[in-house]
């Protein structure tokens, strides 16, 4: 037995007494024992009781019944009635304001006990079930999806904002309607009526999606190409109580697929001319093996050459594709949401959308810097302006960013050995290099450990050693790193588009340098980058 708090409502003084007595026998705490409805109400705004006995007949110009309505109304709280009268009028009026009990007097203590807990156990559970409808109908509300609810005859019962946005109608102009007089859809080529997948559903008992090629038709007349499916909600019987529709609109979609399709296109066209002209050279190479033996070898390098063209256009464009299609989704959902829902957003909401919008275009601006970088490594047009730079220095503060940015979880050691002041390398390379090795040790060493930076002066070259403790480089992928778009078999999820080595190995090669590699799968990876200068221009 709990420790309910409970309050009394009942102008007979003896009577009272009486019922406080029994409550608190029974271990309850009564916290006021008051005479009218107007004390009640005042009563229950200071103590917040758990439950209120309540007499029916009270003196003043509010009755018992009138009394529970207006706790009910304001206060939500379990009310059993107390009254020594069983009409009929009474009892009608009474059962209006949906009581948790009605004792007749006199009653046994174990009467008013079974009564209270009843009362209060219902109570809770009651409690308990607006907490879920409220859960389950801010989830519906904040979801991207149009979702509507009907009963089992098809009748609306709930539509959340985004199916208002879409169909044109509000929520309070279609409860209580019939669906199909709102979502009302057609084929797009044919422009026939199509079946409401609701009707089918509640029919059927399962789920039901929408063919293809359907248009829904607005409030205003306009037809939009959508994609839903709809489902019968049941209890745990089995017994249909209702349906729910879940769409949405795909015009966004359609064009991005027009957009790919006509890209597709004229790959095609490109590929087939090109095809075309190494069909007409490779003619006149065979005309020309028979005078010239040397020409079979030219061949065959363009030959080879043309595979490698084909498969570095096929990773490119899956690569771009897939690197592109999600931030373009955040970018298009945040907007979306902005957009819409805009002026009820709080202001942290707002700044998250936000800087997912700046997070994509970051990720896109890298990925449209790498891929120039490595077109203009492929046709020699690379930018290579070496200076006299303190290698120290830079390696130190670089260090220190990545430190800043970077999880607790790692941890970073920078060691120099011998006069790295003023080297003669290209800053920006340089960087690059550092970058992305030092990128590379971070994201493959999720669980953390020490990331070491080693910068070793020798005469005429600098050394410089990344290690990490993370996954490894299994042995048969580590002759491939060096190729654009290869990842490594062991990656699993980890992000990226494998340029990082490659953008690496070309600035080496611009300061005449060598790139080596050491690692072990589940103990870690070391790089080792030899840059060479000339040694006049190393200074003491």
């Amino acid at each position: 037995m709990g420790r309910a708090k409970i309050l009394i409502v009942e102008d007979e003084r003896i009577v009272a007494l009486s019922i406080q007595s029994r409550l608190e026998t029974l271990g309850y705490i009564v916290t006021g024992n008051v005479t009218s409805a107007e004390a009640a109400i005042e009563a229950i705004a200071q103590s917040r009781p758990e439950l209120v006995l309540m007499d029916i007949k009270l003196k003043g110009k509010i009755d018992g019944i009138e009394a529970a309505a207006q706790i009910r109304a304001y206060f939500q709280l379990p009310v059993i009635y107390l009254t020594a009268y069983n009409d009929d009028d009474i009892l009608n009026r009474a059962k209006l304001t949906e009581p948790y009990g009605y004792l007749l007097k006199p009653f046994e203590s174990r009467d008013l006990l079974t009564a209270i807990e009843v009362a209060l156990y219902k109570h809770q559970i009651e409690q308990q079930l607006r907490e879920r409808e409220q859960w389950l109908a801010t989830t519906l509300k904040s979801i991207g999806d149009g979702v509507i609810t009907t009963d089992p005859q098809g009748l609306i019962t709930f539509m959340n904002p985004v199916a208002e946005a879409i169909l044109g109608w509000k929520q309070e102009e279609v409860l209580g309607k019939d669906l199909s007089q709102v979502f009302q859809t057609i084929h797009e080529t044919t422009r026939e009526a199509i079946a409401n997948p609701v009707k089918l559903a509640l029919q059927n008992g399962m789920t039901v999606g929408l063919e293809n090629h359907t248009l829904l038709m607005t409030k205003n007349g306009i037809a939009i190409p959508i994609d839903d499916s709809a489902a019968p909600i049941k209890n745990e019987a089995g017994t249909i109580l209702g349906a729910v529709l879940v769409f949405h609109d795909v015009t966004e979609q359609r064009h991005v697929k027009a957009i790919l399709e006509r890209t597709n296109e004229e790959l095609e066209v490109r590929v087939a001319e090109s095809t075309a002209q190494l069909r007409q050279t490779n003619e006149q190479l065979r005309e020309e093996i028979t005078r010239r033996q040397r020409l079979e070898n030219e061949l065959r390098l363009a030959l080879s050459k043309e595979r490698e063209l084909n498969e570095l256009k096929s990773r490119i464009v899956a690569t771009v594709s897939h690197e592109y299609r999600t931030p373009l989704t955040t970018i298009l959902s945040s907007t979306e949401m902005l957009q819409q829902y805009g002026s009820r957003l709080t202001e942290d909401k707002k700044q998250k959308h936000f800087q997912r919008v700046q997070s994509s275009v970051q990720h896109m601006t890298q990925l449209v810097n790498d891929m120039i970088f490595i077109e203009q490594a492929g046709t020699r047009t690379l930018e290579f302006n070496p200076t006299p730079i303190d290698v120290q220095q830079f390696a130190g503060e670089l260090i220190e960013e990545f430190r800043l940015q970077a999880t607790d979880k790692h941890t970073f050691i920078f060691e120099c050995q011998g006069v790295c002041n003023n080297a003669m390398l290209d800053k920006k390379v340089l960087g690059l290099i550092l970058k992305n090795l030092l990128s590379n040790a971070i994201k493959y060493s999720p669980s953390g450990g020490v990331i070491r930076l080693e910068l070793v002066s020798q005469e005429r070259k600098i050394i410089l050693r990344v290690s990490d403790q993370g996954i490894g480089i299994p042995l048969t992928d580590q002759p491939h790193l060096f190729t654009a778009f290869f990842r490594g078999s062991n990656i699993g999820v980890t992000p990226g588009v494998g340029l990082g080595l490659v953008i690496v190995r070309e600035c080496v090669e611009l300061h005449a340098g060598e790139v080596f590699v050491e690692s072990e799968v589940g103990v870690g990876t070391t790089f080792t980058v030899s840059l060479s200068f000339p040694s006049e221009m190393q200074g003491e």
